[in-house]
């Protein structure tokens, strides 16, 4: 309140985007705030907190002292005890109920599987009722996508046989998931003609979009083993369901049509994510930015353990990629770390190339270099009669094809960079990085007119998706 240097009411700003903020004006109380904030952020939904702390407040001696139990206000600490309570018995038994009769059943995993660490317990749920499951982005790496009822991630940029999925199912389980636009569309069209069982830690979630035939507050992994446990004692295993082998075979013929149409030789986003995934190890740890080599990767990356493919989903948030490329390889030094990026993403964060080389840190970035605002471009072209406004990211606007030098742009800063000619240069570098140890910067250039398909446009229902020119997918589902 002095107008110090720099002085502005930054937990007011923050209060709306945490859950918790505080500003520590008593120097001997500040290591409680630590504690009680760290509380906050890891119990019931995990969420970021703010602990602002002053100037003279970090300057000051002052001896250590707190309780090893949070002290927070009780309004604080009722404000997320519902968060941590007990899922009703007799609403997972009416969950139960209506899975046992359905016809066709879905489960849709969300981002709180991963954070529940449920990811065991949906695997023996869909195992049991034989249950297809769909991701969410955050979803990603709940189960692995080479699982027999794995169909992938839904929403406007979702495979088509995950989307199909929801289309024709009669019931929903949604499990650690928002109903958001951009993962089911319009909410009336996904209301009409099937029950929904929704599950969330978070009761403010349960309702707020669409309204659910039964609603559980509570931890993912403890309502999904407990829904298992009520099912398995009422009813055997099921043993199969045909729909799901033809929404599969429906997706496989999908990807085959964009590994092999076109040229045979031309890079693509589908190829380059085929050679780059069976480069990798299985549990690499990938990152990308935001924009459409994130929506590529969601849709053809295959994804085998939780927590190995690190995104900005609800913010969307470009250059996201590098930075967080270098907290999971401080995390994890022994994994191998793979940014997947966008030419947009990383010219907004390519300063974290910094700190890869000063601390040595073996991080490989492939940048998916289309000179281009991806997305931004593929909106101007769907929607605003290719009227193209402020996209290009190439040197010169008469020369589209001439972009950045992205080699020498790494060599700068210390790191060793190499232009991917072809799908046979992206293995031998990646093979040759693996293998050294060493950090590299991959440029790989691809055509500029490529587009994110499949598409829901926005304010459409799942069944609206654009498709490739070339692939019927009408003829596809008649078959």
């Amino acid at each position: 309140g002095t107008d110090a240097f720099q002085e502005t009411d930054i937990t007011g700003i923050l209060l709306p985007v945490t859950k918790y903020a505080i500003t520590v004006k008593d120097p001997s109380k500040l290591a409680q705030a630590f504690i009680d904030s760290y509380y906050v952020a890891i119990t019931g939904r995990p969420g970021p907190v703010l602990i602002d702390v002053p100037r003279d407040v970090l300057q000051a001696d002052v001896e250590p002292s707190w309780k090893d139990e949070p002290s927070l206000m009780k309004y604080a600490l009722d404000s997320i005890a519902w968060q941590t309570q007990e899922p009703n018995p007799e609403l997972v038994s009416k969950a139960a109920e209506i899975l046992m009769n359905a016809e066709k059943p879905v489960i849709i995993a969300g981002g709180g599987v991963i954070i529940s660490n449920a990811t065991n317990e949906l695997i023996k749920l869909a195992e049991y009722l034989m249950a297809p499951v769909v991701v969410t982005t955050l979803g990603i790496g709940s189960m692995p996508s080479d699982h027999p009822l794995m169909l992938g991630v839904i929403g406007m940029h979702g495979r088509i046989e995950a989307n199909l999925a929801v289309i024709e199912s009669d019931v929903v389980l949604a499990v650690g998931m928002r109903f958001a636009d951009r993962s089911v569309g319009r909410f009336d069209e996904l209301q009409k003609g099937r029950k929904i069982i929704h599950i969330d830690i978070d009761a403010s979630e349960l309702g707020k979009n669409v309204t659910p035939t039964v609603s559980i507050v509570g931890d993912a992994k403890r309502v999904l083993a407990e829904l298992h446990a009520c099912i398995a004692s009422r009813i055997a295993r099921k043993e199969t369901r045909p729909f799901i082998q033809r929404l599969k075979a429906i997706g496989e013929s999908f990807d085959e049509f964009m590994n092999t149409h076109g040229e045979p030789n031309r890079i693509t986003s589908w190829r380059a994510l085929k050679v780059i995934r069976e480069e990798l190890p299985r549990n690499t740890i990938v990152t990308t930015g935001v924009g459409q080599h994130q929506m590529w990767v969601q849709l053809c990356f295959k994804v085998f353990e939780p927590r190995t493919l690190i995104m900005s989903c609800g913010l969307g948030t470009m250059g996201f990629g590098l930075p967080a490329a270098v907290g999971a390889k401080a995390a994890a030094p022994d994994r191998t770390v793979v940014c997947l990026d966008g030419d947009g993403s990383f010219l907004m964060t390519c300063q974290s190339l910094v700190p890869i080389v000063q601390y040595e840190m073996p991080v490989i970035c492939i940048i998916f270099d289309n000179r281009t605002l991806g997305m931004i471009r593929q909106l101007q072209d769907f929607f605003y009669q290719k009227r193209y406004k402020d996209e290009h990211l190439g040197l010169s606007k008469r020369h589209v094809e001439r972009g950045i030098d992205y080699v020498k742009l790494a060599e700068s800063m210390g790191v060793e960079g190499a232009v991917a000619e072809s799908l046979d240069d992206l293995r031998m570098l990646l093979r040759r990085a693996i293998r050294s140890g060493q950090a590299l910067v991959i440029d790989l250039p691809i055509d500029r007119e490529e587009r994110v398909l499949p598409m829901v446009p926005p304010g459409k229902w799942l069944n609206q998706m654009m498709m490739p020119l070339g692939f019927d997918l009408h003829a596809r589902i008649r078959v």
